[in-house]
């Protein structure tokens, strides 16, 4: 689970930033609140703002590790410091991730002067108890290097020494790039690992335009997807798949894309059961491998309610698309979904409808979104503690605050939107057409 986030010095974040899930004292809602190890951590979390406010870029902020994971910094857009009043090409930028896995508290990060594509530092800390257990630390501008004492003929040992001057790839990467060689029994590698694992495969962020990357099971519960669909007033009344040639897929994507794909793919030969799914040009396949080797490739077909034929995605609304696809997050466990724009290209009641949905879901998902519809400033659907706002200061950085900050405004027998609208929160348009 994700306690928190931490920025500095990236895009319009120019101090640092903290976004917590930590529950507040309210009340209301108590049922979207998670309980553990002695901590209440919010299920949900919605971010609004004037646009160019920065809710964007804290999205932006949150997969950056995304990059470097995958790429090292070599590939990273060197000018994201923030520029605004001030230029701070020289100055690090921060990120810390705070994680909760298997009832441990863990704290991730690094910094990194961006202009430079380096990367000063880096740490995982456990967090659990008031004395803090370093698991790794390097300072390589310093050149300080520290883990857990007493550690004989370790791989983190081994792999600090030798990545002293190494500050184009993140350690977390470059340590489980070598332990994934070989089985280990190693307990410190095996909580690096999950921590990896946590940021790579559980902390899933969905940008408006991009669609799902393909780990995502589009057919997967089907019946009662479409009977949420229904729920949420979308007249779909069966889903199913045909055969396609893998060829046509060659020939919409890139050559790099397509080549990426394939090594996706070619994995499932681990796990012969295992369906992955992938959204091209606005139509939606799934793949999977046979019991003889073979890549078998099926797009998705929708049939309407009291029609007789059937239609491909590519021929729905950008809405219906968006909204299948966000379904998955109403049946995934033990998850971080950050979607932007949830908004985007969906009516307010779907909005809220979708939200209601997942908010009453029993599954140890969690859901962050940036959104415009205020519709969802509802105290019968949200609690206090999960409304952020994104606001520009005077020097073009962005400022983080949470809904807490106006007790005394943001009374539970309040319309919450309303007042936002009014501006009694900061965080909105100054729109002044009159002159």
């Amino acid at each position: 689970m994700l306690i928190g986030f931490k920025v500095k010095n990236f895009k319009s974040f120019k101090e640092l930033q903290h976004f917590s899930l930590i529950a507040g004292k309210v009340r209301s809602n108590e049922s979207h609140i998670f309980e553990k190890n002695n901590k209440k951590i919010l299920k949900f979390s919605g971010i609004y703002g004037a646009n160019g406010s920065g809710k964007s870029n804290l999205v932006i902020a949150m997969d950056f590790i995304n990059d470097i994971l995958n790429f090292g910094t070599n590939f990273i857009i060197d000018d994201l410091y923030f520029r605004g009043k001030e230029i701070l090409d020289k100055e690090p930028s921060y990120f810390e991730y705070e994680i909760l896995i298997n009832d441990r508290l863990y704290s991730y990060g690094f910094e990194i002067i961006i202009k430079e594509r380096k990367i000063i530092s880096e740490w995982l800390m456990d967090m659990t108890t008031s004395k803090k257990r370093v698991i790794f630390d390097r300072d390589i501008i310093n050149a300080n290097y520290e883990t857990i004492k007493n550690l004989k003929n370790s791989s983190v040992i081994n792999c600090l020494d030798e990545m002293r001057e190494n500050s184009s790839v993140l350690f977390l990467s470059e340590i489980i790039r070598r332990t994934s060689m070989f089985n280990s029994n190693d307990s410190l590698i095996n909580e690096i690992t999950q921590v990896y694992d946590f940021l790579k495969k559980r902390f899933i962020i969905i940008r408006p335009n991009t669609h799902r990357p393909v780990e995502f099971g589009f057919m997967d519960n089907r019946e009662e997807k479409v009977k949420i669909l229904q729920q949420l007033g979308i007249n779909i009344e069966e889903l199913h798949e045909v055969d396609e040639e893998l060829k046509n897929i060659k020939n919409i994507l890139p050559d790099n894309i397509f080549s990426n794909l394939m090594n996706e793919i070619n994995a499932l030969k681990k796990d012969l059961n295992k369906r992955m799914s992938l959204t091209i040009g606005n139509n939606v396949y799934t793949f999977k491998i046979d019991d003889n080797g073979e890549i078998v490739v099926k797009s998705l077909k929708f049939k309407h309610i009291n029609c007789n034929d059937e239609f491909g995605a590519y021929e729905e609304s950008d809405g219906t698309i968006r909204i299948f696809e966000l379904l998955d997050i109403i049946f995934s466990s033990n998850k971080v979904y950050v979607v932007d724009e949830l908004d985007s290209s969906l009516h307010p009641l779907l909005v809220t409808g979708f939200l209601s949905k997942f908010l009453k879901t029993k599954n140890n998902t969690q859901l962050i979104v940036t959104t415009h519809e205020s519709k969802t400033l509802d105290f019968d659907l949200v609690r206090r503690d999960e409304i952020w706002f994104t606001e520009k200061n005077e020097d073009c950085s962005s400022k983080l605050y949470s809904l807490e900050e106006f007790k005394d405004v943001a009374r539970f027998d309040r319309k919450i939107d309303k007042a936002y609208m009014e501006g009694r929160f900061g965080a909105i348009a100054n729109i002044d057409i009159d002159e």
